[in-house]
């Protein structure tokens, strides 16, 4: 009896291990993908529609603008450099939209790293962390929010299609851990996580 007892907190300190790896793997993968991007987060005024519908169209103005300017960006640094030299020109971007559509919201424009939630952009699913992001509050900021991946450009839906011929796209090494899935073979085999 006192056998079968040292073996089961034998199994479950391997298990405590193996979850420890996993947190640990699950953790540098996190942090690869945070060292590689720049997110970008625009947060509503508030939740009324035409808060929201205003958001989407601040987005759309600041993406379109930024669309161009990273398409020959290689590197995060690349990336990063153009969006502090362009800083002043996303808060007019945004404040000008804003008035066109009748607000006198604020504007607030910085980048610095961030708390995102677990998020998937098309087949590629990015873990829950902290990341570099620029980050446009409109207004009093308590709205639904949104957001993409600035850089590689994923908000840009269109960039992929308008490359020409003989040109790469960039930032394509995010993709290469589409399907990365964590799973703890013993786990499995215990039928521990279903």
């Amino acid at each position: 009896m006192l056998y079968t007892k040292k073996k089961r907190y034998l199994l479950c300190l391997i298990i405590l291990l193996l979850g420890l790896v996993f947190l640990s793997y699950r953790t540098h993968v996190q942090h690869e993908f945070a060292s590689q991007l720049i997110r970008f987060h625009v947060i509503a005024n508030s939740d009324r529609l035409e808060d929201q519908t205003l958001k989407l169209h601040v987005r759309d103005v600041i993406v379109n603008e930024m669309k161009e300017r990273f398409r020959h960006a290689s590197s995060r640094q690349e990336a990063e450099k153009i969006v502090l030299d362009s800083m002043d020109e996303i808060k007019t971007l945004a404040r000008e939209q804003i008035k066109r559509e009748g607000k006198d919201y604020r504007v607030a424009v910085m980048m610095g790293d961030f708390d995102f939630p677990t998020k998937t952009y098309g087949t590629l699913t990015l873990p829950a962390g902290n990341y570099h992001a620029v980050r446009v509050v409109i207004g009093e900021g308590k709205g639904k929010n949104w957001w993409c991946v600035l850089f590689p450009p994923l908000c840009f839906v269109d960039s992929v299609e308008t490359l020409d011929k003989n040109e790469r796209a960039k930032g394509i090494k995010v993709f290469e851990k589409e399907n990365v899935e964590f799973r703890l073979k013993c786990a499995d085999f215990l039928k521990i996580f279903s």
